[in-house]
C-alpha cells in the first residue's frame, strides 16, 4: 500500500485544510436539520463527528460525500467548491455500517471492484489488491466470500475496498456500531493504526464518546443540527464550552456559581471561590470526578484548593472507587479516586476534605 507523502504542511507547521465547510446548511421544506456549519478538516487527520441521534452528524457526512446536496453554503476541497460535484467525481470513499459487500464475490474481487470500474489494467488491480489486503491483514482470505468471514473481517474488507483507490478522504458512517464490545475495541485500535500507516484523512461518525476519545485527532461535537465545539479529545474532555458538551462527553460535576457581591473577578460556588474575571454574573462550573483527591490534613500544595464535604455512599469499581458526597446547599458531588488510596475507615456520614486544582474547573454559560 502506497503511503501518502506528508506534503500538506501549511505556514506555521500546521496541517493544511483538505476540506472546508463554509456556512453549510440543510433544510427539508420548512424543517431545518442543519444550522450554518463552518468546519475545517485537516490533511491526514482523524476527525470524528460526534453527537446523539438526530444531531446532524450523518447529514454532514452525506453532504461531504455527495449523497445529499447542501441547501446553502460551500464545501471546499483544497479550495475548490464541490457542493454540486457528483459522487463519482469526488476523490472520496465511504464505509457504511452495513459494509455493503457483494455476497457473490470473493474478498479480492470485492476489494478490486472500484479499480475494475475505473478500468485499471488487470495486473495493476492484482498488485494493488494484494498490497491492500496485506495492509488490513487479510492476505490469507483473498479467495473467501463475505459469508465465510467474521464481522471484524468483513469490516476490514470494506475498509480495504475504500482505501485501495487511494482516495483523498475516507468517510466512515458508524462502521463499528454492529460489532460486539470486544471486537469493537479491537477494531478501534486497528482502524486508528491503519489511518496512521496510510496517512489518509478519515472522517468518522459516531455517537460513542469513548470511541471518539480513543481514536480521534480532533472531535467535532454536534447537537440539534448545530456544531457546538471542535477540539482535541483532551480539549473537549477537560474544557467543555457548554453544558451540553460537559454532560454528553463523559461524567461531569455541574454546580451553580454566581459572581461574588462587590467583586466581579470572583465567582462563588459550593466548592468555594474561583478567580473568573469576565465569566458573567451567573454561570455553571464543571469539574470531572477524577479531578479530586482526598486531603490528609497535611500541607496543601500551592496550586490546590480544599473543600469540605459529607460522604453519602461508596461504590467499588475495581481499580477506582466512586464516592457520592454532599456539599452545602444540597449540592451533590461525584468523586472517583484510585481504590488503593481509599481508606476503609471512611464510612457514609463521615466528613471528608477534598483537594482540587483551579486549573481543572471549567466555567460554562447558563442557558
Amino acid at each position: 500500500m502506497t503511503m501518502k507523502p506528508n506534503d500538506g504542511e501549511s505556514i506555521g507547521g500546521g496541517r493544511s485544510d483538505v476540506i472546508r465547510l463554509v456556512e453549510v446548511t440543510k433544510s427539508y421544506r420548512t424543517v431545518n436539520v442543519l444550522k450554518p456549519v463552518n468546519l475545517d478538516i485537516k490533511d491526514g487527520e482523524f476527525l470524528t463527528i460526534l453527537g446523539p441521534s438526530g444531531s446532524g452528524k450523518t447529514t454532514i457526512l452525506r453532504m461531504i460525500g455527495g449523497f445529499t446536496p447542501p441547501s446553502t453554503g460551500r464545501i471546499l476541497l483544497r479550495g475548490s467548491d464541490i457542493a454540486r460535484v457528483p459522487i463519482f467525481k469526488r476523490p472520496f470513499n465511504t464505509v457504511f455500517q452495513d459494509y455493503a459487500l457483494f455476497p457473490h464475490m470473493t474478498v479480492a474481487k470485492n476489494v478490486g471492484y472500484g479499480l475494475r470500474i475505473r478500468r485499471f489494467p488487470r495486473a495493476e488491480i492484482h498488485r494493488k489488491v494484494a498490497a491492500v489486503l496485506e495492509t488490513v491483514n487479510l492476505s490469507d482470505k483473498a479467495d473467501r466470500h463475505p459469508a465465510e468471514l467474521s464481522g471484524g473481517q468483513r469490516q476490514r474488507v470494506a475498509l480495504a475496498r475504500a482505501i485501495v483507490c487511494e482516495p483523498d478522504v475516507i468517510l466512515l458512517d458508524e462502521p463499528l456500531a454492529a460489532l460486539d464490545a470486544g471486537l469493537r475495541r479491537s477494531m478501534q485500535e486497528f482502524l486508528k493504526d491503519l489511518q496512521r500507516r496510510i496517512q489518509t484523512t478519515f472522517v468518522f461518525i459516531t455517537h460513542d464518546q469513548e470511541e471518539a476519545i480513543s481514536m480521534s485527532d480532533r472531535i467535532a461535537v454536534m447537537d440539534h443540527g448545530e456544531l457546538v465545539q471542535v477540539g482535541t479529545p483532551q480539549e473537549i474532555y477537560y474544557r467543555p464550552e457548554s453544558e451540553f458538551v460537559a454532560k454528553f462527553f463523559g461524567e461531569n460535576n455541574l454546580l451553580q456559581a454566581i459572581e461574588s457581591p462587590g467583586n466581579a473577578s470572583i465567582i462563588e460556588s459550593p466548592l468555594g471561590r474561583h478567580a473568573a474575571t469576565g465569566k458573567g454574573r451567573d454561570c455553571l462550573i464543571a469539574i470531572r470526578p477524577e479531578s479530586f483527591s482526598l486531603h490528609d490534613g497535611g500541607d496543601l500544595r500551592p496550586d490546590h484548593q480544599i473543600s469540605k464535604a459529607r460522604l453519602d455512599s461508596v461504590t467499588f469499581l475495581g481499580a477506582t472507587t466512586q464516592l457520592s458526597l454532599s456539599l452545602p446547599g444540597e449540592n451533590r458531588l461525584r468523586v472517583r479516586i484510585p481504590t488503593a488510596s481509599f481508606s476503609a475507615s471512611l464510612n457514609p456520614g463521615s466528613d471528608v476534605l477534598l483537594q482540587w486544582r483551579e486549573a481543572d474547573v471549567s466555567f460554562l454559560p447558563r442557558v
